[in-house]
């Protein structure tokens, strides 16, 4: 890869999923797209349409692969999964609301709104293992895509620490005022001597017509 050569990375976020409208916790266990999340994902396909697209990165869990696919077709790719774009795994709050969370573990849920890289969560990571393995990711995926296009869909929690670094800061800085929607498209550069640049943040006007679930926030339902 020639020095200072970028690589065009769009990251989209998967689609709305049955977890998501139940206020539910996937982290790294799945749960199906609902219909809107299908159709939020074939407008993320159809805005993607004439971009010049050289590949389809995914995370391996089914809500994000679903969502590739819808992009891939179009431009006759396969999607290529890597595990390292998985959400954090949220350990034992994983499948659990509000309600349960908030009685197993009292003050957990105050404690990852406000104050995220304080705590692991229970049984499971960091968000700083998880942003590591993310930016793993890129550093190893992204020489091979010089002066090229690539799609990158991940998902919530661990798409705000790719972005908080693509922004220049840390996981300290979480969390975002910006929200990250379901199917969003965030446009981002990569050099092998700078890493990561933000372009444009949380790009959503393809979704007009299918709308978002707008009362779904990361730092609730990762």
């Amino acid at each position: 890869m020639v020095a200072g050569t970028p690589v065009r990375i769009l990251l989209a976020r998967h689609g709305e999923t049955i977890f998501n409208v139940e206020g539910r916790w996937q982290g790294q266990s799945d749960s199906p797209l609902t219909e809107r999340g299908l159709a939020q994902a074939r407008e993320l396909a159809r805005a993607l349409a004439d971009e010049p697209i050289a590949a389809v990165y995914s995370s391996d869990l089914g809500r994000a692969v679903d969502t590739a696919a819808e992009v891939a077709k179009r431009h006759h790719l396969a999607v290529t999964t890597d595990e390292r774009l998985r959400e954090i795994d949220t350990g034992a709050w994983t499948g659990k609301g509000r309600a349960e969370i908030t009685a197993e573990f009292p003050g957990g849920l105050e404690a990852w709104a406000t104050q995220p890289t304080s705590m692991r969560l229970p049984h499971g990571e960091t968000l700083f293992e998880a942003q590591t393995r993310a930016l793993a990711f890129f550093a190893q995926r992204m020489p091979a895509h010089a002066a090229q296009t690539v799609v990158v869909i991940s998902h919530g929690a661990i798409g705000q620490t790719v972005l908080v670094n693509a922004m220049g800061g840390t996981v300290e800085d979480l969390w975002l005022e910006q929200r990250v929607d379901n199917c969003q498209i965030s446009r981002l550069e990569w050099t092998p001597s700078h890493g990561l640049k933000l372009i444009e943040l949380s790009d959503v006007r393809h979704l007009e017509d299918v709308g978002s679930l707008r009362g779904w926030r990361t730092t609730d339902a990762a």
